[in-house]
């Protein structure tokens, strides 16, 4: 929690984990219908077996750890031997369980929460109904345990929460069913309660009224929190794949976000080492976002943000009602060598002519849309940036379109600096484009089946070459001049840019190859496939 940085990762359970618990030794970990038990946070040495249906409630308690799957079955296990200690079936009819909870210094006691609306509290070692109550007619869906013993707050459907010792008070939020509840312990009599659209509620259990509202803690629901206890430190965490420590030492008490670490909320699809030390990796997602990441310690992750047609006016409107959002990030291009003066990230969008630059010392989008002038006043239909490449120097940006044509552009001034061949450069759309690292050649590739090599600076033809199929993807190795190219025929052939000859082939993918990387040495080709391998070619050898 000081430094939010990965302390272990477990093995992995073979589906979804889909419900989480833990008590002082081990962490209790679901999927469908087994649960398993992880020591030392990393494997498993407990499976409990005998549910017929999916697990979605786990309750540790003491030397036994209880489960509650969807049909409706509550089973209390015994911890070491792995043995059923006590089976109850409740009827879905009258009571749906959706809550369980001990309540704190009540022996053997566990309270149940249903749909239905209705509370009960079991003694589980003699396996009798102590108590019901009527509840609210509305479901409960959580249920916390307060810093005062007989005090347990109860999370319902309606968007209320009851704050119940034989019924104390009860507080109602407007955002839907409460998702979590969590009470500060430092003196402080508030609770926290989360929404499914990502506010969170802060109560003041002494005045009974609210105290104040976080919005948008989260961009999706808040899937689980809780204060670290005896300190004004609130975890959070949601559907968005961010984890937030909120501080509450301000005035109002609000709280402000003291540290937090985020990933992608979608898959990323793009991922490239921004300098030459490997120490971050730029990393494109569909959730269009351009993130990095550190592989020395997560504290030094960010988040470089999404695109915008419109910065001040994205601003305006707030993430929500963002209608000025750019398209996800297909292929991007960086470097380091000018990245303290100027943007040193390109980036393309799915389907969309502008190119975005981005500054990697601000974390923000940069200052240029790199577009041909004549699309500046109407956005041509189907007509989009394919490919991207930055100059060693990081002086100037190569892009290429749909319709064959390549451009270049000055980074620091935006301005567009000549197009190769007389109308375009290739008859069909671009698949790639490569810089040599000094700057005396660009090479194209064109989904008509050609490679050309051309004068960077006059930008003459040099040489055209034809490939036995079209090309899906080039990438450039600077240092010793071999051009790799990923064909649609799931073959690659690696090229001497110095002979102009292809050198060797490769085949064996049975996938379109999605990426392709060189060991720093180029002695090396590590290929990504559609067919789920990664494999790797000895190019000395062949």
């Amino acid at each position: 929690v000081k430094k939010l940085g990965i302390v272990a990762v477990s093995n992995a359970l073979p589906q979804d984990i889909t419900c989480l618990a833990a008590d002082r030794m081990l962490i209790f970990a679901s999927y469908d219908n087994i649960l398993h038990a992880f020591a030392r946070n990393k494997e498993v040495v407990h499976t409990y077996e005998g549910h017929k249906a999916r697990i979605h409630l786990l309750q540790p308690f003491g030397d036994h750890v209880i489960s509650v799957d969807v049909d409706n079955v509550l089973i209390v296990w015994n911890i070491q031997s792995e043995e059923e200690y006590l089976q109850v079936d409740f009827d879905k009819a009258t009571f749906t369980v959706s809550a369980i909870l001990h309540p704190s210094t009540y022996l053997n006691k566990i309270l149940l929460g249903s749909e239905q609306g209705s509370l009960q509290l079991w003694n589980i070692r003699s396996n009798k109904l102590l108590y019901s109550f009527p509840g609210w007619n509305s479901a409960v869906t959580t249920l916390e345990q307060a810093p005062a013993v007989d005090v347990v707050a109860v999370g319902l459907v309606s968007g209320h929460i009851i704050v119940h010792n034989i019924n104390l008070m009860k507080f109602q939020q407007d955002w839907g069913p409460i998702t979590a509840i969590s009470f500060r312990t430092d003196g402080h009599p508030v609770m926290a309660a989360g929404s499914p659209i990502g506010h969170i509620a802060l109560w003041d259990l002494e005045e009974k009224k609210l105290m104040c509202q976080m919005q948008d803690a989260h961009s999706t629901a808040v899937a689980g929190m809780s204060f670290v206890p005896g300190e004004p430190l609130l975890i959070t965490n949601g559907a968005d794949n961010a984890i937030r420590v909120w501080i509450f030492d301000g005035p109002g008490g609000t709280g402000r976000v003291l540290r937090s670490r985020m990933g992608h909320s979608a898959p990323p699809t793009k991922i490239r080492y921004h300098g030459q030390n490997g120490e971050q990796i730029l990393s494109a997602g569909q959730d269009g976002t351009l993130q990095s990441f550190s592989t020395v310690h997560e504290k030094f992750n960010k988040s470089l943000g999404r695109g915008s047609i419109n910065k001040k006016k994205s601003k305006k409107k707030g993430l929500k009602l963002d209608t000025m959002a750019l398209p996800p990030i297909t292929v991007f291009a960086s470097e380091v060598a000018h990245q303290s003066d100027w943007d040193g990230i390109v980036a393309c969008h799915q389907g969309y002519i502008t190119c975005t630059t981005w500054n990697y010392q601000k974390t923000s989008m940069g200052a240029h849309k790199l577009r041909p002038e004549e699309f500046s006043k109407h956005k041509p239909v189907g007509v989009y940036a394919t490919a991207v490449d930055i100059t060693s120097c990081g002086n100037f940006a190569v892009i290429g379109l749909s319709t064959g044509r390549v451009d270049v552009y000055n980074i620091q001034s935006g301005i567009h600096r000549g197009c190769y061949g007389k109308e375009r450069a290739h008859e069909g759309a671009i698949r790639g484009v490569a810089v040599d690292g000094l700057n005396q050649l660009i090479i194209t590739a064109g989904s008509e089946g050609l490679i050309k090599f051309w004068k960077f600076k006059s930008k003459d033809l040099v040489y055209s070459t034809e490939l036995s199929s079209s090309p899906s993807g080039i990438l450039l190795h600077r240092d010793s001049g071999i051009l790799g190219i990923a064909l649609d025929d799931f073959s690659i052939s690696i090229l001497d840019i110095e002979t102009r000859k292809i050198v060797r082939m490769f085949s064996g993918h049975y996938g379109r190859i999605n990426d392709m990387t060189f060991s720093p040495d180029g002695r090396w080709l590590i290929t990504s496939s559609m067919d789920r391998t990664i494999k790797t070619w000895d190019l000395p050898s062949g």
